[in-house]
């Protein structure tokens, strides 16, 4: 019996942002996704499939069906490990990996922050000040800045300071700096990154131009 190809393109009429959406994946992530067959190997193989709202066969499907909203609000494209197992067993040879960082990168485009952006930034800082990462002060800081999370922090570190996993003398609280931090700094402006969350970079500016 003759078979065809199938695809999840959808059947009802798609908005024009939504057409917009879908075109602006394929570009990003190859035409090839078109050809999902929703086979599930790609939400089989995933590690963190349990932890993800969507599973990534749907993101594929949303994807194709121009559901931009419903795409970018999923935490499942954070979730990502980038292990390459859904592209290495998609037997229509699609990359359902890049579909989401396709996904990351409109979401970052449109001057969305995730929940972690946060944490992000205070780990960026920390690189770009010291060329390493203080668990003390990463955690405290965070603690500050996000309250909802100081429970599960506070539980980890009970776990990890009998074990020597974080310091908490006063180097630990200061902040040791590596040997050679100005070329640190110099990989973060080559980068167009200077560590600092939205907001940080203009009030640097004004402190440092006060100082002159």
């Amino acid at each position: 019996m003759k078979t065809e190809a199938t695809t999840t393109a959808a059947t009802t009429t798609m908005t024009p942002e939504g057409e917009k959406f879908r075109d602006r994946v394929l570009v990003l992530a190859g035409a090839e996704v078109k050809t999902c067959i929703q086979c599930g190997t790609c939400s089989a193989s995933c590690p963190t499939a349990s932890l993800m709202d969507v599973p990534i066969r749907k993101l594929v499907k949303l994807v194709l069906e121009g559901e931009k909203v419903e795409a970018l609000a999923s935490r499942s494209i954070w979730l990502c490990t980038s292990c390459l197992l859904c592209t290495v067993r998609c037997p229509r040879k699609i990359r359902p990996m890049a579909v989401v960082a396709a996904l990351k990168t409109i979401y970052e485009e449109e001057g969305k922050r995730c929940k972690d952006s946060v944490f992000e930034g205070i780990f960026a800082r920390q690189i770009r000040d010291y060329g390493r990462i203080s668990e003390f002060l990463l955690s405290a800081e965070y603690m500050i800045r996000s309250p909802s999370s100081a429970a599960q922090i506070m539980a980890f570190g009970a776990e990890l300071v009998p074990k020597g996993k974080i310091e908490l003398g006063f180097e630990a609280a200061r902040g040791e700096r590596i040997e050679g931090i100005e070329e640190m700094k110099r990989i973060f402006e080559l980068l167009g990154d200077d560590g600092r969350e939205e907001g940080e970079s203009e009030k640097a500016e004004e402190t440092e131009e006060a100082e002159k």
